[in-house]
């Protein structure tokens, strides 16, 4: 039987939004109300459907509903747009979920029971220190956001979190971890990326290097720690450190030619690949008026293609832990956000460097036997969750 693949499609609803986040790589949009419509979301389904139910294997599809903040739309928007959803995956093969990524500073009863009952995970950023994330009358937005998101756990919602690391809260990384811990939330620890137009940064900017020291505190908080948490993508390079000292755990390689993993759809229709988002002359074309087959088999994908093979070949074939590591990194990375040496090549900073450093991390332990170059997870002085979250089985 063929295995199960997934595909993502980041959907901005609108690039509206009620915050003015500082580094918002969306900022000079946020005030346009120009929503996607319910039409435009029937094309999009019907071509997402039409494409993917005739592969022969089957697929996970997965809509990501981004913005902007995408609960400015009506919860009714989101409504007809599942019973449409519902109308065109009706195959008995058929396997869709919707998620939302919010900045959670609207939550009426409505919007709360669209959490609860419409969407399958739910998303929340939230940075916990440095206050960049402020309406436009500069007052900070935390407070309403942990106020709800006590609501969505008194009402059971799951949901996890992303903080984006910033000089403005990157010395508190050990406080970022315990809050997470305190709460039993998982999170993903995201470095800031290139904004929206030139020093927007400016002042609270940070390097790889820097984020790169920020990944190894919050590792060596993990293994310390008698509780597991889940933090990306610290779970994800342990995973990957075990599957490199694991004589029969799967290779994996990022083969973009094969399977592309991950779409962005902008407001207006335009395809993307993660890598290339906004770039015009980057555009698969609109999803909106065109048949996904289309997108992909033509002359533009298969040479963005070519350069995400070309990155990985580069950057990747001589790291010690490709096969592991799948090389998506360098494939569908910013590739603002890695340095380039002289040959013009990207260099892998903080990827790498956190295997490596896991990799010292538990030679120093003695995870890894130094005599039989194997994982010895029993070990490991934490409880048996985490020691199953470590299993490739």
């Amino acid at each position: 039987m063929n295995k199960r693949k997934l595909v993502q499609f980041v959907i901005k609803t609108s690039k509206h939004c009620n915050l003015r986040c500082r580094y918002c790589y969306e900022y000079e949009g946020l005030a346009d109300k120009t929503a996607i419509t319910l039409e435009q979301i029937e094309s999009l389904f019907r071509h997402v459907a039409d494409y993917y139910r005739n592969l022969d294997f089957p697929v996970d599809i997965e809509f990501i509903w981004h913005g902007g903040e995408p609960l400015l739309q009506h919860p009714s928007f989101y409504w007809q747009a599942f019973d449409i959803q519902n109308q065109i995956f009706d195959h008995p093969s058929d396997r869709v979920t919707n998620a939302v990524q919010t900045n959670l500073t609207l939550l009426d009863r409505e919007r709360l029971r669209l959490l609860s009952e419409g969407f399958d995970y739910v998303g929340v950023s939230i940075d916990l220190f440095g206050g960049l994330r402020v309406y436009q009358t500069e007052l900070e937005s935390q407070d309403r956001v942990l106020k709800n998101m006590d609501k969505l756990l008194d009402a059971g919602i799951r949901f996890g979190c992303i903080t984006v690391l910033s000089k403005r809260n990157i010395d508190r990384i050990a406080d970022i971890y315990q809050f997470y811990r305190s709460m039993d939330l998982s999170a993903r620890i995201l470095p800031l990326f290139k904004g929206a137009f030139d020093n927007q940064h400016a002042g609270f900017e940070i390097t790889a290097y820097e984020t790169l020291a920020a990944y190894k505190k919050l590792f060596d908080l993990w293994i310390s720690d008698d509780k597991f948490v889940s933090i990306t993508p610290i779970s994800d390079a342990i995973q990957q450190v075990v599957y490199h000292y694991t004589p029969d755990a799967p290779t994996v390689f990022y083969d973009k030619r094969e399977w592309e993993c991950i779409y962005l759809v902008n407001t207006d229709g335009n395809l993307y690949s993660y890598a290339d988002a906004y770039n015009p002359e980057r555009s698969h074309g609109n999803i909106f008026t065109t048949p996904m087959n289309q997108l992909i088999d033509n002359e533009q994908h298969w040479r963005i293609v070519s350069d995400a093979e070309s990155r990985i070949e580069q950057t990747c074939s001589n790291c010690q832990y490709f096969g592991s590591c799948s090389g998506y990194p360098m494939a569908e990375g910013s590739r603002e956000y890695y340095e380039v040496d002289d040959r013009g090549i990207m260099q892998c900073i903080v990827e790498q460097g956190i295997l490596k450093y896991i990799d010292f991390r538990f030679r120093e332990i003695g995870i890894i036997d130094q005599d039989n170059y194997k994982m010895v997870l029993d070990r490991l002085n934490v409880n048996q969750e985490v020691n199953t979250a470590l299993s490739y089985a």
